[in-house]
C-alpha cells in the first residue's frame, strides 16, 4: 500500500482538529481564571488539546481551503472566535476588579495591596475577595461547562473560516464594557453609600466638636462600616453574580450571531 494514502485520509481530520483547538485556545487565553501565570504552560495545552480531542469527533467541519496561506488565515480567525468568547466571561470578572478597587479606595485600602498572582499586578484586597467570591459562584454554577457548550453551538453561527467583523462588533463589545461598569457600581453601591453616610456624620461631627481629630477618626470608622456593610451586602453580591453568570450564554450567542452575520 502507498503511504501517501494514509497521510491524504489523516491529513482532512488533522486539519479539522487544527481548526477546533485555534477556537478553544482563543478561549483558554482570554479566560480569567486560566490566562494567569498561576496556571503553567502545559497545564493549558493539555486542556486545549483535550477539549479539542474531545469535541473534534462531534464537529462536522466543511472541507478547509488548500491553500496553505487562507488556512493560516483561517485559524487566526478561529482563534479571535475563541478570544472574544473568553472576553465575554473576561469583561464580567473585570467589573469585579473594578468593583473592588472603588469600594478598596473608598474603605482605605489603597496603600495596603496585594500582588494579584493572576495578573502580576497589585490589586486591593478588596478586589481579591470578590475575584475568589467570583470564581466559586462561577463554577458552582457549572458556569465553565456552559462555556464549553458555547464552544458546541458557536459552529451553528459561525462555521469555519466564517467570521466577519463589523461595527456592529465594536458596538456590542461597547455595550459590554459599558454593562461592565454597571455592575460594577451595583456591587460597590452599598459600600459607597456607607462611606458617604460615614463622611457626612464625621463632617458634622466635626463642626458640633473641634477638637475631635476628624481626620484620625475617619480611618477606623469607614473601615469598620465598609467591613461590615460589605458582609451584609454578599449575599446580595452572590444572587447578582448568579444572574450575571446565567445570562452570560446570551451574551456569547449574541456576539456569535453578530460575527457569524457580519
Amino acid at each position: 500500500m502507498n503511504v501517501t494514502q494514509p497521510l491524504h485520509l489523516l491529513l482532512p481530520e488533522f486539519q479539522s482538529f487544527l481548526v477546533v483547538a485555534s477556537r478553544i485556545g482563543g478561549i483558554v487565553t482570554a479566560m480569567p481564571m486560566l490566562s494567569g501565570r498561576t496556571v503553567p504552560p502545559r497545564i493549558k495545552l493539555a486542556l486545549v488539546l483535550m477539549l479539542s480531542l474531545a469535541l473534534a469527533p462531534a464537529m462536522h467541519l466543511p472541507p478547509v481551503p488548500p491553500d496553505a496561506l487562507a488556512m493560516t488565515a483561517g485559524l487566526v480567525s478561529e482563534l479571535m472566535i475563541g478570544f472574544v468568547i473568553g472576553m465575554a466571561v473576561r469583561l464580567l470578572f473585570s467589573a469585579l476588579e473594578v468593583a473592588g478597587e472603588i469600594v478598596g479606595s473608598q474603605m482605605g485600602f489603597s496603600i495596603a495591596q496585594l500582588l494579584d498572582p493572576m495578573t502580576s499586578h497589585s490589586t486591593p484586597m478588596v478586589g481579591q475577595l470578590f475575584s475568589v467570591v467570583a470564581s466559586l459562584v462561577f463554577l458552582s454554577l457549572n458556569a465553565h461547562m456552559m462555556v464549553v457548550a458555547a464552544i458546541v453551538s458557536s459552529y451553528d453561527s459561525i462555521p469555519p473560516f466564517g467570521a466577519h467583523l463589523s461595527p456592529a462588533v465594536g458596538e456590542e463589545v461597547l455595550h459590554l464594557s459599558q454593562h461592565m461598569f454597571q455592575v460594577a457600581v451595583q456591587l460597590a453601591g452599598p459600600v459607597l453609600v456607607a462611606v458617604v453616610l460615614i463622611n457626612i456624620l464625621l463632617a458634622m461631627l466635626g463642626r458640633a466638636v473641634t477638637q475631635i481629630n476628624i481626620f484620625v477618626l475617619s480611618f477606623p470608622l469607614t473601615i469598620a462600616a465598609g467591613l461590615v456593610v460589605l458582609g451584609l451586602s454578599l449575599p446580595f453580591m452572590v444572587s447578582m453574580l448568579e444572574r450575571e453568570f446565567i445570562g452570560l450564554h446570551e451574551t456569547i450567542n449574541g456576539l456569535l450571531r453578530i460575527m457569524g452575520h457580519g
